[in-house]
Formats: C-alpha cells, structure tokens, sequence
C-alpha cells in the first residue's frame, strides 16, 4: 500500500480546511480549489503506482553466494545487483530478503550498484532467498513492494556435527552439546531426530535442535542392541513438492547425524525405484555420509519390477502357506521352488548391500508417492529374511502396503 509524504499530507490538510470554509461562506472559489487539490492528488497517486509498476517489470536481480552447499551455522557471503529502469522524479533502494531460515542483515541500496553481506543458515534443508525488496518514492508518496520472483541460488545444508562435552565424537569445530547422562548410563544413544507429535515423551525434546529449527524436536532412541543402522533413502520419480522432498532429506540428514554423534555409524543406501544411486557400507566420518547426500534429486527410474514382490518374500509366503494336508502340501513346496528359481538382480544387489552393512535395523526414507512400490517391498522382504528390524519413515497416512514394517514413523 502506498504511504502519503509530508507533501501529501499538507496538500490533503489544506484541500480540507478549503472544504470547510466552502461549507461555511458558500465560496466556490474554495470549493474549487479543495476539487482541484483532491483530483490532483489522486492522479499523482495514479502516475506513482504507474512508476513503480515500470520499475518492477524492468527490475533484474543478480545473485552469488561464495558456496551452494554447506554446513549449518556456515558464514556464506553474499553478493547481490540490481538492475531497473527508474522513471523521472522518483527514488529507489532495493534490499535483498535472505533464506527465512537465515540470519542475516542485507543492506539497503541503489540500484546499478553490487551490494554484499554475510548470512548463516540456521537449519539443514534445502532454501532458497525471498526476492527483493523494493522501496520507491517520489514527492508525494513512497511504498515498500516485496517482489518474490527472484530466488536463486539454491542452497542446499547439512546439519552441523559438534563433539561432546567430553571431546569425542566425529565433526569439526569445537563447540558442545549437551550431553544426556541418564541416556549414557543406560546404554541408549541418539540415532536421530524428528518433530514432536503428541503422546512423545517432553524429557526426550533436544533443545539445541529445538533452537536451531525453530520447532519442538525429539530425540531418537536405540538401545543396547541398536548398532549402527542401514538409512534406505528412496528418492522420488519426480518433484512435484519440493517442500515435501527437503523435509525428507532433513529427516535423512537428521538421521545420519544422530548416527554419527552415537558413535555408532551408518551406513546409507539411496535408491531410486529398482536401481542403486549411492552405497557407502558403515562410517562414522561426517564427511563420508554427508557427501553420499550431497547433490540428491528426484530421479525417473529407467526400469521397472512391474510390482514384483522378490524372491525374499515369495519364500516367506511358501513358509507361511498352511502345512495341513489339503493338497499334500504341494502349494507351499510349489511356492518354494518358483521363489528359488526366480531371480531378481536387484534384490541380489540390496542382498549385498545388507551383508556389507551387517546392520540390525533398517530405516527406510520415502515420501511414498503413488505408483508401484515393489522396490520398497523387495528391500524390506531381504531385510526381513536377515532378521533385521524395519522402520519407515515417511509422510502421515502414506506408509501402507509393505509387508514386514515393524515400526512407522512421520516426518
């Protein structure tokens, strides 16, 4: 909405007190005026909103950041030109609007110059800037117009890995967190993070990444039999919603970090339909994990199990198909004998993957969208069939038609 100068207010008081004393005396003259006065106003505010639409069709902004991908709490510097064509009489200063999840301090200027500053984002994800800001005035009125065209580049955060109190623990820089003594003495440790639900425990809330995301986060616990787990990150055919896939990825990222701060490790499989993306087998290097994760897009699968279930889990139904005497028994041993013989190459690979790993839970990641998800139950078939326990994470009411899940959880 545009604002009224000092100037406008005074032409507006004096076309008022105009009216009046046309009221008063029965002055046309005053009446006259006080007209002249209002329709000059109003058309003054008519050619200032034209002005500013011509600054804000010709308006270009270029946009750097020192890096794309980086760790959270990172310093990045920014540098920011804009570019317009600015009608005669009239002022503009452009301010950048950085990422919301940043903090940041950005400079009011003219445009056709290069303005800098420095920014840090506060939470892992993937963020991009609000556009610009755009502050126009002439001699009668001003405005302030946040134009959100203008979002690039990218950047892509990890969350930061700090040591503990006591100095151990993987990561860079010397800062502390702290430390859950109850959870240490019983032998439990942080395999990762998720936001609170109602029903969680409000013991189990970490509040550094409570203040770091700026929304209530719990602690993930696992117990003297956890281990190191296998993260599954099950990248979508396509990126409709990108709000959706980078929450994902920070529930991934999230994951792996309480992994790496447990000492116990990971080991991370990423996917996309029946095809492996990336593997790395247990690590407990932060450099190692997150470089896994770096770089990752929805991926159209080139192949198709065309809902195939495995060879894992057509086993498991031989073994479970009654043993009473109806048919002899013959459609179990059929069953078997057609599970032997079918193989899968990619339940042979996941098969590998899994014995590398030498992991007792799966976590699977996946936004779950529609579509044929036999890669997900093959996955989860081999894990069961090595006695693995299975978790997935994934969007509310998604997670459903893959047999063997033992745990569900929302991201």
């Amino acid at each position: 909405m545009i604002r009224p100068t000092r100037t406008a207010e005074g032409a507006a008081a004096l076309a008022l007190a105009l009216t009046v004393v046309a009221i008063l005396v029965s002055s046309p003259a005053s009446a006259l005026a006080a007209g002249s006065l209002a329709i000059f106003l109003i058309w003054r505010g008519w050619r200032f909103e034209r002005d500013i639409a011509v600054v804000v069709n010709t308006l270009s902004v270029e946009r750097t950041a020192g890096r794309t991908i980086l760790r959270q709490g990172a310093a990045v510097r920014v540098g920011v030109r804009v570019d317009c064509t600015i009608p005669s009489g009239m002022k503009v200063s452009v301010r950048d609007i950085p990422p919301a999840v940043a903090a940041a301090e950005p400079p009011l200027f003219p445009p056709g110059q290069t303005a800098t500053y420095t920014l840090r984002v506060m939470a892992p994800g993937e963020t991009s800037f609000g556009g610009v800001v755009v502050s126009a005035s002439d001699t009668f009125f001003s405005r302030d117009l946040i134009v959100r065209g203008f979002r690039a580049p990218h950047l892509r955060v990890f969350p930061a890995v700090m040591r503990s109190a006591d100095g151990g623990g993987n990561g860079a820089g010397g800062g502390e967190v702290e430390v859950d003594r109850r959870t240490r003495l019983t032998g439990q440790s942080v395999r990762g993070f998720r936001p609170y639900a109602v029903g969680d425990d409000p013991g189990q809330i970490d509040w550094k990444v409570t203040a770091r995301r700026g929304t209530y986060y719990v602690r993930q616990l696992t117990g003297l039999e956890g281990g190191a787990p296998l993260i599954l990150v099950d990248l979508p055919a396509r990126a409709d919603d990108r709000e959706s896939f980078a929450r994902l990825m920070a529930a991934v990222s999230g994951a792996v970090e309480g992994a790496i701060r447990s000492r116990d490790g990971c080991s991370i499989l990423v996917i996309a339909g029946p095809e492996i993306v990336r593997f790395i087998p247990r690590t407990e290097e932060v450099r190692d994990a997150f470089s896994v994760l770096a770089g990752l897009e929805p991926v159209e699968p080139r192949i198709s199990l065309y809902r195939a279930p495995g060879p894992a889990v057509l086993a498991a139904r031989a073994r479970s198909i009654s043993r009473e005497a109806a048919c002899g028994g013959r459609p179990g041993a059929v069953l078997a004998a057609f599970a032997r013989e079918s193989g899968s190459p990619f339940a042979a690979v996941v098969r590998e993957a899994l014995g590398r790993a030498d992991a007792s839970e799966l976590r699977v990641y996946s936004l779950f969208l529609p579509g044929d998800r036999s890669h997900l139950v093959q996955v989860v078939g081999e894990a069961k069939a090595r006695g693995m326990r299975v978790v997935v994470f994934a969007p509310a009411g998604m997670a459903s038609g893959i047999p063997g899940v033992d745990a569900v959880e929302v991201i």
